[in-house]
């Protein structure tokens, strides 16, 4: 063949060629899609696959622009593959950059992605609850290479209105032949990075995995989770935890230094968390426990340690447990003044101190129903006002026990069936100062069943004390019954027997608790009927009173008190009735005293003014009197005012004008008013003269009482002009024994008396000093 003719085959041959190879570069990109898109076959959910070959070679390839429906978008994935012995492209590594996957999860908690829906309908258990199968996945192995680097890319969640964005990188090693994979990704919520590792063999129950994550601050988490601000506002970090796993089974978990802010200042440090979550097909079960601080102002507690165990079913927890108590410390210390709660409106003690405490608080149960108890035990508590070396305001317990047991649905408060609280003191002492003895308290205990809300079930409790000492002296022995009577409030009715008194026995009943303001109020009435008080009885409290002489009074008494938006009101009506003194010194004798009073304050106290006491009669030596009456009003506790005190003597009326008890200066200084005194009458009574005749005296006689001392200055009486009468002196010899003779005095008084054996007057007027 001629090289003309070779020439005209090979031209055209070669330009047909390189016009093939021409057309091939061109439209090899949209020959690869169209073979991907065939290998690929329909995709699941039937959702479009759109993307653009931006670079073809030999051993990588570089796809841009790729959308997997509506939730799938990524900027670019690059393969790097080769092709094995059997002539069959193997990827050995795909590196995805700038994905974005938004999922979106529905009502029944099942998360979606281009109609895709995780776990799938029929992967169901017959309670409704899905259930987890990584089955759903395996369409999807035959596109997965040995190497998936992701990068650049957002985890996009939608729930109902909420959009959550979440950087994520990952790098996953698989063996397609094995199935066995190991990946490790970060996730990065506001910035914070959780690392997930975990190998697994597909198809079959994962491995190995963990989680964890150093200085998380769960307070920058709001955004991610459902009412977080209302839930993880309380929380604060920075917080180290790690979550594993070795067969899907159990979850070993482990939390460090999680704080809880419980309210304004005080915090619940949880230095360590730890504890695992087991489940099987049907019980998902929770156990951990570890130690918690708190810490506050004022308040230095110790550590505590609590347990929990929570067991799952039907994705509800239909049992669980809480155990929460102190570690062994040697003391409490409060100093309420300085602490962070509010104690308002209660006045405590600069400091308190709780020795060997040990507390216990344990609940149990599930959502329809818990029952739990708190207990307290501990040697003793003390406060102190000031300071502990200078111990003012000593109080002193000693042998705490308090006990409360509850029953009910706390999530569900109209349904709580039953709280009981029991409380006992083995003593109470209070005491101004280290030296005073105080009053002291044994066998306090108290104890109320209750329901919250409030149902009146009426059953009673008990409150009381064995023993109360009053400066080394027994007194009374206190026992009631306790009731509820709201929400927060409760009735009480007891009685005070053994008070050193015969007969004595005061009933009380009392309503006490928190208002709807949560402020605490009291109400209290208290009775005592009539008992006796003798000088046998007050021995015991006032020793010295067995020198003074003899008394006995009839008394019965009412009180009311009252605690109501922080005041104290009180009120009191005491009856006196056959009372009797005798005073041994100045031979003074009172009978017949009766009193009605009334007391408008008994903190202060104080009584309403034109208060009496009355008196039938009283006696100092030879003089005499009956029908007294004393109006007087107690001012401030400290003194009395003797508004005015009456009496009959000498068949007439003797009257004062008011006086304070007890004066500046301890003296008593009054005036007698004295008003037709039987002159027959007084001179019999003065011991010095006897008379007869209808004559009678008015005036008016200062007295200066001091002590038991009482003198007369420059008193006078006058008889009522025209009615006269005879006088006549007796013992003329005892008027003069003190006299001596040859003495004017004695001359002038001789010739007096003399005169006064038997005298008649018209009228007289006598002059009394002491």
């Amino acid at each position: 063949m001629s090289f003309k003719k070779t020439l005209k085959i090979l031209l055209p041959a070669c330009l047909l060629l390189v016009l093939c190879v021409q057309s091939i570069i061109i439209f090899l990109p949209t020959i690869s899609k169209h073979i991907i898109h065939s290998a690929l076959g329909p995709l699941p959910g039937n959702q479009p696959l759109d993307f653009t070959i931006s670079r073809l070679g030999v051993n990588d390839t570089q796809i841009s622009d790729i959308s997997f429906g509506e939730d799938l978008h990524l900027d670019t994935i690059r393969f790097s593959y080769h092709i094995d012995t059997k002539n069959i492209i193997r990827v050995q590594k795909i590196v995805i950059s700038g994905l974005n996957v938004t999922l979106h999860l529905d009502e029944k908690n099942r998360i979606r992605v281009n109609g895709f829906s995780f776990p799938r309908d029929k992967d169901v258990d017959h309670t409704g609850r899905p259930v987890f199968d990584i089955s759903a996945f395996e369409s999807y192995f035959a596109y997965l290479p040995e190497d998936i680097v992701l990068k650049n890319s957002t985890l996009i969640i939608k729930v109902g209105k909420d959009r959550f964005c979440i950087p994520v990188a990952a790098d996953i090693q698989l063996d397609r032949k094995t199935l066995l994979g190991e990946m490790k990704m970060s996730i990065l919520p506001m910035n914070q990075k959780i690392t997930l590792w975990a190998t697994a063999k597909f198809l079959h129950v994962p491995v190995q995995m963990k989680i964890f994550a150093e200085h998380l601050y769960p307070e920058m988490l709001l955004a991610m989770v459902p009412d977080g601000e209302r839930i993880l506002s309380k929380f604060h970090g920075p917080v180290d935890f790690s979550i594993e796993t070795k067969d899907f089974s159990n979850f070993h978990f482990e939390l460090n230094n999680l704080g809880l802010e419980a309210a304004p200042r005080l915090n619940f440090d949880f230095l360590k968390i730890s504890g695992i979550l087991s489940h099987d097909k049907r019980v998902m079960a929770l156990k951990a426990d570890g130690p918690v601080q708190i810490r506050s102002p004022g308040i230095d507690l110790g550590p505590f340690r609590f347990e929990i165990f929570s067991q799952i079913a039907s994705g509800t927890i239909d049992q669980f447990s809480l155990t929460l108590q102190n570690e062994v410390t040697k003391t409490w210390d409060l100093t309420p003044k300085s602490m962070a709660l509010s104690l308002y409106p209660i006045d405590f003690s600069d400091q308190i101190q709780l020795f060997d405490p040990h507390f216990r608080l344990f609940v149990s149960g599930d959502f329809e129903h818990q029952a739990g108890q708190l207990t307290f035990t501990g040697t003793g508590i003390k406060s102190f006002r000031k300071n502990k070396a200078k111990h003012k305001d000593v109080l002193n317990i000693s042998g705490v026990q308090v006990k409360t047991e509850f029953d009910g649905n706390f999530w569900r408060p109209d349904s709580l069936k039953h709280v009981k609280l029991d409380a006992l003191i083995d003593k109470i002492d209070f005491r101004q100062n280290i030296k005073d003895k105080g009053i002291r308290a044994q066998g306090v205990y108290f104890e109320l069943p209750m329901t919250y809300p409030f149902r009146n079930i009426k059953t009673f409790g008990r409150a009381g004390a064995k023993k109360i000492v009053l400066h080394d002296k027994i007194a009374p022995v206190v026992s009631a019954k306790v009731v509820q009577a709201s929400d927060f409030g409760m009735d009480i009715t007891g009685k005070v027997t053994r008070l050193g008194f015969s007969g004595l026995t005061i009933d009380f009943s009392a309503t006490a608790g928190l208002d709807s303001a949560m402020s605490p109020f009291a109400k209290c009435q208290i009775a005592a009927d009539k008992f006796s008080v003798t000088q046998n009885t007050l021995i015991p409290f006032i020793p010295g009173i067995s020198q003074m002489g003899d008394l006995k009074f009839d008394i019965s008494a009412k009180a009311y008190f009252s605690y109501i938006n922080q005041n104290i009101n009180s009120s009191a009506h005491i009856q006196v009735s056959n009372g009797t003194l005798n005073f041994l010194e100045p031979g003074f004798s009172v009978f017949g005293v009766s009193a009605d009073m009334h007391f408008n304050d008994l903190i202060v106290p104080e009584t309403l003014p034109g208060q009496y006491i009355n008196i039938d009669a009283f006696n100092a030596g030879r003089f005499n009197g009956n029908n007294g009456k004393i109006r007087f009003s107690l001012e401030d506790g400290k003194s009395i005012n003797i508004e005015n005190f009456k009496f009959n003597w000498c068949n007439g009326i003797v009257s004062t004008e008011a006086f304070r008890l007890p004066s500046e200066d301890n003296v008593i200084h009054l005036t007698l008013y004295c008003d037709r005194l039987e002159m027959e009458d007084l001179f019999h009574q003065l011991g010095a003269f006897d008379a007869e005749g209808g004559g009678t005296l008015s005036g008016r006689i200062p007295v200066v009482m001091k002590k038991t001392e009482i003198g007369f200055d420059n008193g006078f009486l006058f008889s009522t002009p025209g009615e006269g009468g005879r006088i006549f002196i007796t013992n003329l010899d005892r008027m003069l024994a003190g006299v001596p003779k040859n003495t004017p005095e004695f001359s002038q008084l001789d010739l007096a008396g003399e005169a006064l054996k038997n005298f008649e007057y018209k009228w007289v007027t006598l002059k009394l000093n002491t």
